[in-house]
C-alpha cells in the first residue's frame, strides 16, 4: 500500500475502534453468590461518604460538577448528616510529572501537593481520578505506562499513611470524534502530540490499558470505579440516535451531562443509586454548584499548589461565611486580587500584593515615613445596612507601631491635615491590638464606653490573619473576630448616613503594615452574625 493510502485508511478504522469500544459487548453478570459477591463488589462494604471526603484529580474534577451532583443528593437524602466534600482537582495535574513539549509549563504533579493536602484537609475517604494526562496524549509507551503505575503506587501508600482510605476511578474515555470533525488528530508516527493535536487512538491504546490496570488494584485500596465503562455505553446508545453525540466538546472535558455520568457510577459503586440524581431540584443543585466552587477556590488557595493561571480563591474562612449566607444576600466581591480597581487611596500607602503558591493576594497598607493624619483606602460602593467579612493581619515586630487600624463607615470623606484628601468623619470600627468604634473628628471613642487605653480581645491572633465580620442594620452595629462577637452597639440614627467603606492606616510616625484579603459585602442582610456560632 503506497503512503498516500495510509491516512485515508485511518480515518476509518479509528471511528470504528471508538464505536467498538462503545458498544463492546459483554457476558452477563454471573448470578450473585457468597464466592463472587465480595469480588465484584468495587467499594468495601465499609466504605461510606462520611466525615471529610477528599477528591483528588485533574480538570474534570476541576470542574466540580460531579462532585457538586454528589453533595446536592447527600443534602436531600441524609440532610442531617451529610459529609464535607472537598473539591480539590487541579487543572493539567497528573500523578507522573510528564509533559508533553508543547504544553506551556510543566504539567503539576499531584505528589508535589498531595500530602500536604491530607495534612490539612484530614480527610476520611480520598478519591481520586487520574490518567487523563498522564499519557499525555501520545500513543502507548511502556515509559509513561511504567511512570503512571508508579505514580498510582505512590498515591496508595501516601493516602493510606496518612490514615484514609482511597477509592481510584478510572479515567474517563476520550472521545476523538470532536477533534476528528475539526480536524485537530495526529496519527502515528508524528513527531510531537499535545492537548490540542492529540494521537487518533489515544482512547483505545493508552487510556484503556491505564484503566484496566487501575481495576486490577482492587486489592490494594478501599474502591476501584470504573467511569469508562458507563460514559463508553452512554455515548453508544446516544449515538444510535445521534451519531453526532458527544459528551465532551474537545474529546477530554466531559460536558455538565457527562459529569451526570460520572455521578452515576460513583454513587452507584457505594450503594447510593444513581437514580437519585434524576429527583435533584435544578435550582437548588445550581446553588449546591456555587458553593462548592466557591469553597473548590478556596481550598486550592488554601492548599496551595504551582499551577500557573489560577485565579485565587477566597481565603478559606471567609468562603466558609459566604457559603453559609442566607439565601437571600448576594454577594459581592470587593476585591479582584488583581489591582485596586473599585478603589481609590493614595498609591503611597497602598498596593496589592499577590499570594505564594495560589495563595490569595492581599491588600497592602503600610508607611515607612511619618503619615500626618489618618489616610483610607475607599470603596466605590456606597452601603447603608450591610455585611462585611474580609480577614487583616497586622504586621508585629519591634519596628512596627501597634497602632489599630479600622473600616471607616456611615460617615463622610474630608479633607484632613498634611494635604491629605482622603480623610474621614464618623463611625471607625476598630480591630487589632484595639478593638471598639471611635466616632472621628466628633465623639472619639464610643464604645465600649468610658473604655480608657487599648480594649484587647482574647479571639484576636495576634501578627495572623483574623476572620472579621460587620454587620449594620439600622442604628445597629456589630462587629465578630474568629466567631465571637467583639461589640453590639446601637448608635443615634441621625450621625449614621450612606458612605463609603475605608480600610484605614492610621496617623503615625513610626511604620504601619496591615494586610487585608476577602473583602466581600452584602447588602439588605438578615439579621444575624453568620460567623458566629448560634447557640
Amino acid at each position: 500500500m503506497t503512503p498516500t493510502l495510509l491516512r485515508p485508511l485511518a480515518a476509518l478504522v479509528v471511528p470504528v475502534l471508538f464505536l467498538e469500544a462503545c458498544e463492546k459487548k459483554r457476558d452477563p453478570p454471573a448470578e450473585p453468590t457468597a464466592e463472587n459477591t465480595e469480588q465484584r463488589r468495587p467499594v468495601d462494604a465499609e466504605v461510606a461518604l462520611a466525615g471529610r471526603v477528599l477528591f483528588m484529580g485533574d480538570s474534570i474534577t476541576h470542574a466540580g460538577h460531579y462532585v457538586s451532583m454528589i453533595d446536592a443528593v447527600l443534602r436531600e437524602t441524609t440532610p442531617e448528616s451529610f459529609p464535607d466534600l472537598i473539591n480539590l482537582g487541579l487543572p493539567s495535574e497528573g500523578v507522573t510529572g510528564l509533559s508533553e513539549p508543547d504544553h506551556p509549563f510543566p504539567r503539576p504533579n499531584a505528589h508535589e501537593r498531595l500530602e500536604r493536602a491530607l495534612e490539612t484537609v484530614k480527610p476520611d475517604l480520598v478519591f481520586a481520578c487520574y490518567g487523563m494526562n498522564d499519557g499525555i496524549y501520545y500513543p502507548f509507551s511502556e515509559e509513561r505506562f511504567a511512570a503512571y503505575r508508579s505514580g498510582i503506587d505512590r498515591l496508595v501508600e501516601v493516602v493510606h499513611a496518612a490514615g484514609a482510605k482511597l477509592v481510584l476511578v478510572t479515567p474517563p474515555p476520550f472521545d476523538p470524534e470532536p477533534l476528528r470533525a475539526a480536524g485537530k488528530l495526529k496519527p502515528a508516527g508524528a513527531d510531537t502530540y499535545a492537548w490540542f493535536e492529540i494521537y487518533e487512538n489515544y482512547d483505545t491504546e493508552t487510556l484503556a490499558p491505564y484503566s484496566a490496570w487501575l481495576l486490577d488494584q482492587r486489592d490494594r485500596v478501599e474502591g476501584v470505579i470504573d467511569a469508562r465503562e458507563p460514559v463508553l455505553a452512554y455515548v453508544a446508545e446516544k449515538r444510535r440516535a445521534d451519531p453526532a453525540f458527544t459528551l465532551s466538546n474537545d474529546g477530554v472535558h466531559l460536558n455538565e451531562e457527562g459529569h451526570r455520568v460520572l455521578a452515576g457510577a460513583i454513587l452507584d459503586a457505594l450503594g447510593i443509586g444513581a437514580g437519585k440524581l434524576a429527583a435533584l431540584d435544578a435550582d437548588r443543585l445550581e446553588k449546591v454548584h456555587a458553593a462548592q466552587m466557591l469553597l473548590h477556590a478556596a481550598w486550592m488557595s488554601h492548599v496551595g499548589h504551582t499551577r500557573p493561571q489560577v485565579r485565587p480563591g477566597l481565603p478559606l474562612p471567609v468562603a466558609r461565611a459566604v457559603a453559609a449566607l442566607p439565601e437571600s444576600e448576594t454577594p459581592k466581591f470587593l476585591f479582584n486580587q488583581i489591582d485596586l480597581k473599585g478603589w481609590d487611596g493614595d498609591s503611597r500607602y497602598w498596593s496589592v500584593e499577590p499570594g505564594e503558591r495560589g495563595a490569595p493576594a492581599a491588600i497592602v497598607g503600610r508607611n515607612e515615613g511619618e503619615v500626618p493624619s489618618s489616610t483610607y483606602l475607599f470603596t466605590e460602593a456606597e452601603p447603608r445596612d450591610f455585611r462585611l467579612f474580609f480577614e487583616v493581619r497586622q504586621t508585629v515586630s519591634p519596628a512596627h507601631s501597634t497602632m489599630h487600624s479600622a473600616v471607616a463607615a456611615l460617615g463622610q470623606r474630608i479633607d484632613d491635615e498634611g494635604g491629605n484628601t482622603r480623610g474621614f468623619r464618623g463611625p471607625l470600627l476598630m480591630f487589632c491590638h484595639d478593638w471598639g468604634i471611635w466616632d472621628a473628628h466628633r465623639r472619639n471613642r464610643v464604645e465600649p464606653v468610658g473604655q480608657k487605653g487599648a480594649f484587647r480581645v482574647d479571639a484576636e491572633k495576634v501578627g495572623d490573619w483574623n476572620l472579621c465580620e460587620i454587620l449594620v442594620i439600622g442604628d445597629r452595629l456589630r462587629f465578630a473576630v474568629n466567631g465571637a462577637s467583639v461589640f453590639d452597639f446601637t448608635d443615634q440614627p441621625d450621625l449614621l448616613r450612606k458612605s463609603p467603606l475605608g480600610l484605614q492606616l492610621h496617623k503615625n510616625a513610626k511604620p504601619q503594615e496591615y494586610r487585608f484579603r476577602g473583602l466581600v459585602l452584602t447588602e439588605s442582610p438578615e439579621d444575624r452574625l453568620v460567623s458566629v456560632p448560634s447557640r
